[in-house]
């Protein structure tokens, strides 16, 4: 089992939540030093390492079938890139910025760090 954070789509009432389904919602959390951004013609939040910011998002405690689900969605390891930090009791997904994207850090952030779903 593990516990991943989610923060945006995958959230309570977001349209990737069914995903989640069988998962056991752990508790709230905040996720230091990254912030989200909504670069234009996106309908999702990315997720990206920012010193000072702040993501508000869920964790919840899933199976290696869910894990699996969430990594095809994700694009992991293409997309986004799924963290397991030591210092965190939870795994989270990092957006690959490769530079392709455009990402205005400043037009596009969300501030306050909540994804509204």
């Amino acid at each position: 089992m593990y516990n991943i954070f989610v923060y945006g789509t995958l959230k309570k009432e977001g349209c990737n939540h069914h995903f989640l389904k069988d998962s056991e919602f752990v508790k709230n959390e905040v996720l230091k030093d990254h912030s989200i951004y909504v670069p234009d013609l996106f309908n999702f939040p990315l997720l990206l390492e920012d010193e000072g910011g702040k993501v508000h998002g869920e964790i919840y405690n899933i199976d290696d079938n869910t894990l699996a689900n969430l990594d095809m969605l994700e694009g992991e390891g293409s997309l986004y890139n799924r963290i397991n930090k030591d210092e965190l009791d939870f795994q989270y997904y990092l957006f690959n910025d490769n530079g392709a994207w455009n990402i205005d850090r400043k037009k596009d952030k969300i501030d306050g760090g909540i994804w509204e779903v």
